[in-house]
């Protein structure tokens, strides 16, 4: 699966341009989370890798922005388990395991729509990567 990050101008935030690209492509998109309005909005969507190109490629076509989206990378030997990055991450994808050493769950992170975590870190073990 490809997480892309999805951006729509004020321009064309009216038009069906998702449901369009899903229904053309003959391919799922999962939303994993919004925001729309009337000046514009973003969409962080996953999809197949082997439709990635084509999806992608579609989306552009249309006039939105499309952004690979970028993971966050956690450094262990930089990290000495503090958790303030928990408390900030808005889908717990950071939490403590039984030892209180920092679990980080790569499936539920919104990467870089978010990237709170990484302004968090005090000793600059968290990082976005390409």
């Amino acid at each position: 699966m490809v997480r892309i990050l999805l951006k729509f101008s004020e321009k064309i935030v009216d038009q069906p341009i998702t449901s369009q690209v899903i229904l053309e492509q003959k391919t799922p998109v999962n939303i994993l989370s919004a925001r729309i309005d009337q000046q514009g909005g973003e969409i962080l969507a996953e999809i197949a890798l082997a439709q990635a190109e084509k999806v992608i490629d579609a989306f552009r076509k249309k006039g939105v922005d499309v952004v690979v989206r970028k993971m966050v990378e956690v450094d262990k030997e930089r990290c000495f388990d503090c958790g303030a990055c928990i408390a900030l991450c808005p889908v717990v994808a950071i939490t403590f395991k039984d030892d209180l050493s920092i679990f980080f769950n790569e499936a539920k992170c919104i990467g870089n729509t978010c990237g709170l975590c990484v302004d968090a870190c005090p000793a600059r073990a968290i990082k976005l990567i390409g």
